[in-house]
């Protein structure tokens, strides 16, 4: 995803068929206003696990693992960045369809502490 200054932002594309919940976050978001929303990572073996957890405007938690090795040029982006976009849409259909996706803030120092060394 490119946000409003041209800058290029990590997106992650999730199936959320099987959680409707999750995929109307970005709705009620846009609609309601950030609210809170915390992560954090932890890595066992070699799968990162974000967790997100949203307490204001709704509550919701949920998870999206990433394998370490296959992943690590767009977890090496959400590193510099400081943040992942959520897309729970075909990113190719976008420009068409502009459907609101979930942006979140990383940390990432505590990040970058989950992913081994290059």
């Amino acid at each position: 995803m490119i946000d409003v200054d041209g800058l290029p932002l990590p997106t992650v594309a999730i199936d959320t068929s099987e959680s409707p919940a999750v995929s109307d976050l970005a709705r009620v978001h846009a609609i309601e206003g950030i609210g809170d929303i915390r992560t954090e990572a932890v890595r066992v073996d070699n799968v990162l696990l974000i967790r997100i957890k949203i307490t204001v405007p709704v509550r919701a938690t949920f998870g999206i693992a990433f394998d370490v090795h296959h992943h690590r040029e767009m977890l090496d982006d959400v590193v510099s960045t400081g943040s992942l976009v959520i897309a729970h849409t075909d990113p190719k259909l976008a420009s068409v369809d502009r459907p609101q996706w979930l942006a979140v803030d990383i940390d990432s120092e505590a990040f970058a502490a989950c992913l081994p060394a290059v």
